[in-house]
């Protein structure tokens, strides 16, 4: 009978509101978490199947003892009222953790996409200054930013770091000769001939219709000389 009446008591206790606050999980306390609902289903199951153990029992002894059944019985519906209340505030915490639990696993997912972006733009602006392109800037925009938001997704970064350059199905690009993949260097440099793109780049005359560096164009007018622009006034000829 004590054992009954203590066992009712821890779980009134434990039927007590719990502090819930909202906190950011890692990975690990995800995972954690997920371990330590699926060991409190199964011991819920556990519990279950004693209760139904205990009242097959209390059955038998029915034929036996009437009265002392009919107090035990008492003490069961009690036990079952409590447990009922147990499992209710129990699948409340464990379906407000779940969502937790899902929401930390996306962002970390988001969190792995960013990171992946940052390292293959990093990677990028190092092929894009090796192929001698330029380093100034102006209101917070620079070459490599502009050059980036046009070929970035020409590009896939490997396990290892390193970039291919892909064509426009997704598949790595071959050079006609070598039958090799292109470099990303040689296809940053390719754009030093392009009569935007190649103003990117140190050292580098660009031609074409309002962005020449002197001279005429191929119908015979002439051209403005950019070589001595400042930024501002390069990026302001060259997208009017």
């Amino acid at each position: 009978m004590s054992e009954t009446n203590t066992s009712a008591t821890e779980m009134e206790a434990s039927s007590q509101p719990i502090d819930t606050t909202d906190k950011t999980f890692t990975e690990s306390d995800v995972e954690n978490l997920m371990k330590a609902l699926k060991a409190e289903r199964e011991a819920r199951k556990n519990y279950e199947r004693e209760v139904k153990e205990k009242s097959s029992q209390l059955e038998r002894f029915a034929d036996i003892n009437p009265d002392e059944y009919s107090k035990l019985q008492e003490e069961v519906a009690r036990a079952a009222q409590l447990q009922a209340q147990y499992g209710e505030a129990r699948e409340a915490i464990e379906a407000k953790y779940s969502k937790q639990a899902e929401e930390a696993a996306q962002k970390a997912i988001a969190a792995e996409a960013s990171l992946s972006e940052y390292r293959k733009k990093y990677a990028l602006e190092k092929v894009f200054l090796s192929a001698g392109g330029r380093t100034d800037s102006a209101d917070g925009v620079s070459f490599f930013d502009m050059m980036s938001a046009q070929v970035s997704s020409r590009f896939r970064q490997e396990a290892d770091g390193s970039l291919t350059v892909l064509d426009a199905q997704g598949d790595p690009v071959l050079d006609k000769e070598s039958g090799k993949r292109i470099s990303p260097e040689d296809f940053i440099s390719s754009f030093k001939s392009h009569p935007v793109y190649g103003t990117f780049f140190k050292g580098t005359k660009g031609s074409g219709a309002g962005l020449g560096y002197g001279g005429v164009d191929a119908s015979g007018r002439p051209v403005q000389d950019l070589s001595d622009l400042s930024a501002n006034e390069l990026f302001s000829v060259a997208f009017k």
